[in-house]
């Protein structure tokens, strides 16, 4: 992140064009040639090529005998330089972590908040895992991972603004590309990685407080999909939000998933998924003595009990 920072500060205007004109291109192209570059900025070809070679040693573009593509960097490069633009954003700090789908790093917000942006970024063997359980990319066939990777931060974005503040999720700020700007839970922490009998928490509280916002998610419309300990951040008083929403089940969805037959037909299994996110909170906490049934929660959640 470092490097990049440095680089967008040696950026004009010129040399954003040119990234956007390539950006563009590889919507119908793998490679964009020089030739599109050309009829679509307008500019002399020596100042193409002193702009791409520019944009090559940024690393945010890759080249090939075939023309050229966004890199990752660059497309890094784009979405930060819209949330600047936007006087969104102000500074970027540490990296919090790595996950499967995306970078996280905190950052400055314009009003000297702390704030979080998430980077979705959906390579190859990721954005194929993937398709088997986002029914909003599984009919799409042939999908770029830069047009994958923003159509993911555009469902998260959008499940977080219906969620949020009446379930504990991040505050979602701004949204671009593949970036995401949430607000940040001061002093959270992944529940994996808490001892909560060295905290001064109600145990058993907080497994049903956690049941009572995957309910409260559910009469909203949506089933995490992936809910487990290493997707709930909490603090030390026991407050705590759940974070990660990419692979949300979206009830109001016709398709839902289920793994079928007939390659490419997908469906949602919601029975499943829901009681698949209730079966990894039951395990967590089950180290602490508490057991609950999977079925009787799932039918308090889903309004099904017959008690």
């Amino acid at each position: 992140m470092e490097h990049l920072i440095k680089s967008l500060k040696q950026m004009n205007d010129r040399d954003w064009k040119i990234l956007k004109i390539i950006e563009i291109g590889m919507k119908n192209h793998e490679w964009v040639p020089l030739d599109i570059i050309k009829r679509m900025s307008k500019m002399s070809e020596g100042d193409i090529l002193h702009t791409l070679k520019k944009l090559d040693k940024f690393k945010f573009i890759n080249r090939s005998i075939y023309g050229y593509r966004l890199s990752h960097s660059g497309y890094d490069a784009l979405a930060l330089n819209t949330f600047i633009k936007r006087d969104i954003l102000k500074g970027i700090g540490n990296k919090l972590g790595v996950g499967k789908e995306g970078d996280v790093y905190t950052v400055l917000l314009s009003n000297n908040r702390e704030g979080v942006l998430k980077l979705h970024k959906l390579g190859r063997t990721c954005f194929t895992r993937g398709k088997r359980y986002r029914d909003y990319l599984a009919n799409k066939r042939h999908i770029s991972w830069l047009y994958a990777s923003r159509l993911t931060a555009e469902r998260e974005y959008k499940i977080l603004n219906e969620l949020f503040p009446l379930v504990k999720v991040p505050q979602p700020i701004d949204q671009n590309r593949h970036g995401i700007i949430m607000g940040k839970i001061d002093g959270g922490v992944e529940l994996k990685r808490v001892d909560l009998e060295k905290m001064d928490v109600d145990i058993k509280k907080l497994f049903w407080n956690i049941i009572e916002e995957i309910k409260k998610m559910y009469n909203l419309g949506y089933i995490h999909g992936d809910l487990s300990e290493f997707n709930i951040l909490i603090k030390e008083d026991g407050d705590f939000v759940i974070i990660d929403f990419p692979q949300a089940i979206d009830l109001n969805e016709e398709r839902v998933l289920k793994f079928d037959k007939i390659p490419g037909e997908y469906e949602i299994n919601k029975e499943y998924y829901l009681k698949r996110d209730i079966g990894n909170i039951i395990r967590y906490f089950k180290k602490y003595g508490i057991s609950e049934d999977v079925d009787k929660i799932y039918n308090y959640i889903t309004n099904t009990d017959k008690n």
